[in-house]
């Protein structure tokens, strides 16, 4: 009876559990749970730091994308998209990089947290001069690289012209074109024992030499200015094309002309991007780009920004490499206080070992204490009297084959044998010919430990840091989004023309043009040309080849006839002539006239509108693949545990 009641008792508490798991689960997709935890943290994800209000939803209203979402990712799995090897070289280079801030122990103290702070206030004007040398070079280069800049920063010293000399001698490829000049810069834009140097040097002087991974350098510092802060702007673009001409650039300043003299009549900016700008981008949010500061931005579009004084402010049309712009201010910022971006300065901080007092070396001995490394200096001992005695070393590493199952240290209840080490060595092509072979191998263990740890810390990151595991995992559903998305969707809307002509034959057209004028654009020789044509265009109807057939001989193109079909704001002659918009900038109305219809409400044909109906397509490719996922793995709801989940 005791045993039947703590039986029955078990199997209480048991069913109790299940049901108690069962109840936290939102929903099953196919035979994957998903529980209540889950579905919330990717809900609150996905719909907080969202601008617009009326674009959050409850967690019934994310309940579809989620679905879809998990859908395509258990598709991509079941289908192996995970077992490929692009995507899992692609997944462990994400890894590596994610797993880099955690492999390292960078400490940071108020007194970096206030230096950052202070050098992102100011930003210095700087010439730099490199000699190269790799942190690899023996001490023989590098002794003779040290003495080249040297001897080029005593020329400077004692007077002469810095940026000449760096002209001459410096081996940085850009200072044949800026003589060393690198403009102005702010905190975390250089190599941190660079920019240490920059804001350490009085303006005006010379800084002491240098050493970085890429080399020796000197720098002059030549001016310090406040920071002008960020600057966030809208703006509509006329984009060059590649190798444009200078007709082709001339036109399209004559368009960018035409649509700054909307804004200045009160036309909406934000609608004029979306209708006009090229930068597709920013034109879907009415030409909006993110904050900006002067030295992450195309100097010439960055000066026009911040040459606008108020918020709302309009440029000129202004050129850069590639367009014309016409720049809206829409809000300043200057230097954030600091306790607004501690917690940013702090990563950043984290993230740069340089900038840290604390090198690698110190992670190390955390490994070390952490994971109770301890080492056999016996067996090290037997490995060095073989690479030490004048007869084995001959025969290295087969001398040593005898000690290769001895255990060399342990860790974390992992032993590493000496075979491990001579592996190690002979990828690193140590020779026991070296002078003082017992010294080197220490350094080599050292560092063959180091390595050891640090693969073993990588493995468990996932255990000790949960949010790295959630990161990694977005990662991973992400590029199988992305891989399977592309082959069951988008390469399909984009390359089955057959089934997007049937598409667009059955479907219901809803893309038209609003007012455009159809016609001509006639370029004639002289006025009295222009009134011949007019004359004859006013008889009947004429064929544009019996035009040309009429006033063209064999030398000489007396007129030339060119089609359009344009909206408003598309050609400003056509918008001076039949819209009454002002008069294009060196435009002869003498010898460039139209002729034509306004035409409304025209059908657009697949050709016209292949964007658009391709859109469409992919949208209907898309349904209807969900659809089959949904029969393949059925979805269930608890809308008793969603309904739990509070909205944000």
């Amino acid at each position: 009876m005791i045993r039947f009641f703590h039986f029955a008792v078990l199997t209480l508490i048991t069913l109790t559990l299940s049901a108690q798991k069962k109840d936290q689960t939102v929903m099953t997709i196919g035979k994957l749970p998903v529980s209540k935890e889950e579905f919330t943290l990717n809900y609150q994800k996905n719909n907080t730091n969202i601008l617009d209000e009326k674009d959050k939803k409850t967690p019934a209203e994310y309940l579809d994308l989620y679905v879809n979402f998990r859908l395509k990712v258990m598709e991509a799995q079941n289908l192996g998209y995970d077992t490929i090897q692009s995507f899992i070289d692609e997944l462990k280079g994400y890894r590596k990089e994610l797993a880099r801030p955690y492999l390292t122990d960078v400490s940071f103290n108020e007194e970096m947290v206030q230096t950052a702070y202070q050098r992102t206030k100011y930003e210095r004007k700087a010439s730099h001069l490199l000699v190269m040398v790799t942190p690899e070079a023996s001490p023989a280069d590098t002794l003779a690289a040290w003495s080249k800049i040297n001897d080029l920063r005593n020329q400077i010293v004692s007077g002469a012209d810095f940026n000449e000399i760096a002209l001459q001698h410096s081996e940085d490829p850009s200072a044949k074109e800026n003589k060393g000049l690198l403009g102005y810069f702010s905190a975390f834009q250089m190599v941190y024992p660079f920019e240490d140097a920059a804001y350490r040097t009085p303006v005006g002087q010379v800084s002491e030499i240098i050493r970085t991974r890429f080399g020796y350098h000197i720098l002059k510092v030549h001016d310090e200015r406040l920071t002008p802060g960020e600057i966030k702007v809208a703006h509509i673009m006329k984009m060059f094309p590649q190798q444009a001409s200078e007709e082709t650039i001339a036109s399209l300043k004559l368009s960018a002309d035409s649509i700054l003299s909307k804004v200045a009549s009160g036309a909406d900016f934000a609608e004029l991007a979306k209708k006009y700008s090229d930068d597709k981008q920013s034109a879907v949010e009415g030409g909006v780009m993110p904050f900006f500061t002067p030295t992450n931005m195309v100097p010439a579009f960055a000066e026009a920004a911040f040459f606008l004084k108020n918020d709302g402010d309009i440029s000129p049309v202004i050129r850069t490499p590639f367009g014309w712009h016409i720049i809206k201010r829409l809000e300043l910022r200057t230097t954030q206080p600091l306790e607004k971006i501690r917690a940013e300065l702090e990563t950043k901080i984290k993230q740069n070992p340089a900038i840290s007092k604390y090198s690698d070396e110190s992670f190390d001995r955390k490994l070390r204490a952490e994971y109770q490394l301890k080492t056999n200096d016996g067996n090290l001992n037997k490995l060095i009297a073989v690479a030490t005695d004048t007869i084995l070393r001959k025969d290295w590493p087969n001398s040593a084959n005898s000690l290769k199952n001895d255990v060399l240290f342990q860790f974390a209840k992992k032993a590493v044998a000496t075979g491990d080490f001579i592996k190690y060595l002979q990828d690193q092509k140590f020779s026991a010919e070296v002078n003082n072979p017992d010294v080197v191998l220490k350094t080599m263990l050292h560092k063959f430990i180091n390595q050891q740890l640090l693969d073993f810390e990588d493995t468990q990151l996932d255990k000790k840091h949960p949010e790295f595991g959630r990161i990694i995992k977005e990662y991973h559903d992400g590029i199988l989004l992305f891989n399977i998305s592309k082959d069951k969707i988008w390469d399909v809307a984009s390359t089955d023309s057959v089934r997007l002509q049937k598409f667009y034959e059955t479907t219901s057209k809803k893309y038209y043009y609003g007012e455009r004028y159809k016609g001509w654009l006639i370029q004639v020789k002289d006025g009295e040309t222009r009134t011949k044509v007019e004359s004859l265009l006013d008889q009947n109807e004429v064929a544009k080849q019996e035009l040309t057939d009429v006033f063209n001989t064999p030398t000489e193109n007396n007129i030339q006839i060119t089609d359009v079909a344009v909206e408003k704001g598309d050609n400003p002659v056509v918008d001076y002539y039949i819209w009454s918009g002002p008069k294009p900038e060196g435009f002869d109305e003498t010898t460039t006239f139209v002729h034509g219809k306004i035409t409304n409400n025209e059908q657009k044909m697949l050709k016209d509108a292949w964007g658009l109906y391709s859109s469409d397509f992919q949208e209907q490719v898309e349904k209807e693949w969900i659809d089959s996922l949904k029969k393949k793995y059925p979805v269930k709801i608890n809308k008793k545990v969603l309904n739990k989940i509070p909205a944000v």
